[in-house]
């Protein structure tokens, strides 16, 4: 039993120091990873300072730039100018055989009918007839000053600008600066709005832009009685629920064109109308001295008024139609006064999304046009087709028949040599044409 007691106690001699030496390993290791730890968290602190210093510098580069471009726009002012400026156009070309069978030099503005029909004036022939940009910076409380410009080139442009008789047919590709003119919204009543320069006349359903109109050609009653532009100034407003706009301009009208202003006194242009989603009215009108589209200057204090009545009906989104009648009474004391009305029914459908169709019937009846007591009363029926190839690109055809029923001949046919008045000894016409359209 000693001999028991005496090994129990050599064993546990031998094992406190190996305990003793394990206890100083697990310590040492401890505090090895004591140290790892602490190296690692100031690494990880001088990593989160570098970053921290990093978003600060990128933070302040930021706010440079920012600052740069306010300082850019606030000293240049364009780029917030830019900002409130629309801009559109379109690229209108056509094609028109006459019936007639004009040949030669007949083909130069045989379609015209002595100025009953001058847009797409000549036969058989190819045509650029718009190319039209405009850009406007309209009206609003917050931006009270604009202005706008429409500038066209083509056909038309030519004939609104007085080129006849230039070499690429009765009248020549030219530039025209349609309308140019600065406008303001005043704080007053539901706000009135001026505009001075050179504008669109309120008078009339159809207009110069092609793709504004349900045909290609425009009507006798646009060509014979309705101003084009007017240079002057003109106010707008609504008063209970009413459109009113009141304009003091150089001229009646001034067609074919001429910039010109000889008289001394000026002209009136007014309209009111009204109406809701359905129905639509107004009533317009210009009196004053006139410039009447006789290729001359009337004299100064000869008057001219033109009364014009428009209203539109459109009981479903697929068909719209608008009856448009005049009235003029025009003093020419160098030679006739002319006195007369005319009439146009016009509507058109949308078979779908795609296709329509459009017809326009007219009747025109004035007095003492040619003077010597010759009158004229012609009536003309148009049918036309459009087609949307793609959301920007339409193409359209149509047929056009006229008919004089008193005042003699206004066309011509295989028979005429040019375009002088002995040309224009038929009494009927009937054209068919295509146009392209594409607008931006």
């Amino acid at each position: 039993m000693m001999r028991g007691w005496l090994t129990g106690l050599l064993a546990l001699s031998l094992l406190v120091p190996l305990g003793a030496a394990a206890a100083d390993d697990v310590a040492e290791q401890l505090r090895a990873m004591q140290e790892r730890m602490s190296q690692l968290e100031d690494r990880l602190e001088a990593t989160s300072d570098e970053l921290s210093s990093a978003n600060q510098r990128l933070s302040a580069q930021q706010s440079l730039i920012e600052q740069v471009e306010l300082d850019q726009k606030a000293s240049s002012g364009l780029a917030p100018f830019l900002d409130t400026l629309e801009i559109g156009g379109w690229l209108s070309a056509s094609y028109f055989y006459n019936f007639n069978d004009p040949d030669g030099r007949a083909l130069a503005g045989s379609n015209t009918g002595g100025f009953a029909y001058p847009f797409h004036p000549d036969a058989n022939s190819f045509s650029l007839d718009q190319f039209w940009l405009w850009l406007e910076r309209p009206v609003s409380e917050e931006n009270r000053a604009g202005f706008r410009v429409d500038l066209a080139y083509g056909k038309d442009a030519g004939l609104l600008s007085g080129d006849f008789g230039a070499g690429d047919g009765f009248s020549g590709n030219d530039f025209e600066l349609y309308q140019a003119y600065i406008q303001y919204l005043a704080p007053v009543g539901e706000g009135v709005t001026f505009q001075f320069g050179k504008f669109a006349t309120l008078i009339g359903a159809e207009v110069v832009q092609a793709p504004d109109n349900f045909n290609i050609t425009r009507g006798h009653v646009y060509n014979l009685f309705q101003p084009i532009t007017h240079t002057g100034i003109l106010a707008s407003t609504g008063v209970a629920g009413l459109d009113v706009s009141l304009g003091f301009v150089n001229e009646t009208r001034s067609f074919p064109a001429n910039d010109i202003d000889r008289n001394k006194n000026k002209a009136f242009l007014w309209s009111i109308g009204g109406g809701g989603d359905q129905f639509s009215w107004s009533i317009n009108g210009v009196h004053g001295d006139s410039d009447s589209g006789q290729g001359f200057d009337t004299p100064a204090g000869d008057k001219e008024t033109i009364v014009d009545v428009i209203l539109s009906y459109s009981p479903t989104e697929q068909f719209t139609t608008y009856i448009n009648a005049d009235y003029i009474e025009s003093e020419n004391s160098r030679g006739n006064d002319v006195q007369g009305y005319g009439i146009a029914w016009a509507g058109r459908l949308a078979i779908n999304e795609r296709l329509g169709a459009a017809l326009r019937a007219e009747y025109v009846d004035l007095d003492d046009f040619f003077g010597g007591n010759s009158d004229l009363e012609i009536w003309g029926i148009t049918t036309t087709v459009d087609y949307k190839l793609t959301e920007a690109l339409t193409v359209r055809g149509e047929i056009r028949y006229d008919d004089i029923a008193d005042g003699g001949g206004l066309f011509v046919d295989d028979e005429s040599f040019g375009v002088g008045l002995a040309d224009f000894d038929q009494d009927t016409q009937l054209t068919a044409g295509v146009e392209v359209i594409y607008t931006f």
